[in-house]
C-alpha cells in the first residue's frame, strides 16, 4: 500500500501545520474524539525546540474545530518529577487551546489500564493512560530531534507519553537480552513493543524548530522550518531522519517497527519529490559521544529514566569543565543500582531511586535531580 508523507515548507507554522493535516486527512471526523498527543515531556519555554510549537499546535485545533469534531483533547503525560498542565502552559500550548476551543488535559488524569503486547519482543506488557484508547483518532505531534539513547524521537517514540506514569521508566529498565544486538538496544525494541498496541493513526511532525545535539531536552534549536505529515507513523519518522541527514536505517527502533510493520520503502511516496532540499545535517546525540566528550565524571547508568538522563546532561553541559583535570569522580544514577557497581574516585549518588544507598555514599536527591545541586553535592564529597 502506498504511503504519502507531505513536507510542507514555509514561515507561519499554524498554517502550514493546517496545510500539512489537509492533505493526509480523508475521512470525516464530525462528532469523532481527537487526541493531539503532542511532545511535552518537559518544561520549557515555547518555540524552543524542547516541546511542541505552540503555532502548530493552533494550526491542527483550528483544522478540527472546523470539521465540528465531538471532543478535541490535547495532551502529554510529562516526565517523573515534571507537571504535565505545567509543562503544557510553559510551552504555551494551554493558551492556544483556551483560545481555539480545544481541552488541554494531562493524560495521567484519565485513569491507568495495562495492555497486553501480542508477540512481545522485551515486555510483556505496559501501562497506558487510557485516553489514547477511547479516542477515536490518535494523532501524535513530535517535534522533529535528536535523543541520546534513541538516536531521533519523533512519532513512534513520542507515543511513549502515553504511558502510565513511572511506567515510562519499563523500556529504559528491561533485564533480557535484545534478540540481535546488531538491530538494536533493548529499549529499541522495547519501543517495537510499544508500537504493536500504541501507534498513531496520523502524525504531524513538527519541525518548524527542531532541535540536535544531545536531544531530547539539552540540544542546539535548529531553525528548519517544515512540517512533516502523514498517515503512516513509519513513513513519516522515516522522511524526518532524512530531513536530519540521516539515513532511512539509522535509528534502529523505527527500522524495527518498520520490519514488524511490513512496510517497504517501495510504497513511500514523498511531496514535494524534492523534499531534501529543505534538510540539513543534525548533530547527533549518543551515549558514546557524551562519554567521549566528557570522561570525568563517570557515570554508572542502572536503569535511569529520562529525567536523570536530561538532568546528567544539562550537569555535564554547565560544569563539565570543572572537573574534566581532576580526581576521578563516579557518578550513580538508576533504581537498579547495586554498591558493586560504585567504585573509581570519589562516588556520589544522584535521584531518588538510588536513596537506599544514601548511607554509603554522598547522596543528591531529586526526581529529576537538579544539575546545580549534583555539582554541589560532589563537590561536598571532594573536601571530605
Amino acid at each position: 500500500m502506498i504511503s504519502e508523507v507531505y513536507v510542507i515548507k514555509g514561515t507561519d507554522p499554524a498554517e502550514m501545520s493546517y496545510q500539512a493535516i489537509e492533505k493526509v486527512f480523508r475521512e470525516d471526523a464530525a462528532g469523532k474524539s481527537v487526541l493531539l498527543k503532542v511532545n511535552t515531556g518537559f518544561k520549557g519555554p515555547a518555540a524552543s525546540g524542547l516541546c511542541t510549537h505552540p503555532e502548530v499546535v493552533r494550526g491542527l485545533v483550528r483544522f478540527f474545530i472546523e470539521r465540528n469534531v465531538g471532543r478535541l483533547y490535547v495532551g502529554d503525560s510529562s516526565i517523573i518529577g515534571t507537571d504535565s498542565l505545567e509543562a503544557l502552559k510553559s510551552a504555551g500550548i494551554y493558551d492556544v487551546c483556551i483560545q481555539e476551543g480545544a481541552r488541554c488535559v494531562s493524560l495521567d488524569d484519565f485513569g491507568m489500564q495495562e495492555i497486553s503486547i501480542p508477540d512481545s519482543v522485551m515486555v510483556d506488557s505496559l501501562k497506558f493512560s487510557k485516553l489514547p484508547f477511547q479516542a477515536d483518532i490518535l494523532i501524535s505531534v513530535p517535534v522533529i530531534k535528536t535523543h541520546m539513547y534513541a538516536g531521533a524521537t519523533l512519532g513512534i517514540k513520542n507515543l511513549k507519553g502515553c504511558m502510565y506514569q513511572k511506567d515510562k521508566t519499563r523500556l529504559h529498565r528491561i533485564h533480557r537480552d535484545p534478540p540481535d544486538r546488531s538491530k538494536g538496544k533493548c529499549l529499541d525494541y522495547g519501543i517495537m513493543d510499544l508500537a504493536k498496541v500504541c501507534y498513531p493513526d496520523y502524525t504531524v511532525a513538527d519541525g518548524f524548530i527542531a532541535m540536535e545535539g544531545f536531544g531530547p531536552s539539552g540540544g542546539t534549536p535548529v531553525n528548519l522550518g517544515v512540517v512533516v505529515a502523514s498517515n503512516n507513523a513509519v513513513a513519516n519518522d522515516l522522511v524526518c531522519i532524512r530531513l536530519m541527514g540521516m539515513e532511512f536505517d539509522a535509528v534502529p527502533h523505527i527500522s524495527l517497527v518498520k520490519e514488524d510493520k511490513g512496510f517497504d520503502l517501495k510504497d513511500l511516496r514523498v511531496y514535494p519529490e524534492k523534499y531534501m532540499d529543505y534538510s540539513r545535517k543534525f548533530v547527533l546525540a549518543t551515549e558514546h559521544d557524551l562519554h567521549q566528550s566528557y570522561s570525568n565524571p563517570k557515570v554508572v547508568d542502572k536503569g535511569a529514566c529520562s529525567a536523570c538522563h536530561a538532568a546528567m546532561v544539562q550537569f555535564f553541559r554547565y560544569y563539565h569543565h570543572e572537573y574534566a583535570d581532576g580526581h576521578q569522580i563516579t557518578v550513580g544514577i538508576g533504581r537498579d543500582l547495586k554498591s558493586g557497581d560504585l567504585h573509581g574516585g570519589h562516588v556520589v549518588i544522584v535521584g531518588n531511586c538510588t536513596a537506599r544507598h544514601s548511607k554509603d555514599f554522598p547522596f543528591c536527591r531529586g526526581c529529576p535531580p537538579v544539575p546545580s545541586q549534583i555539582a554541589r553535592t560532589i563537590n561536598e564529597r571532594k573536601t571530605k
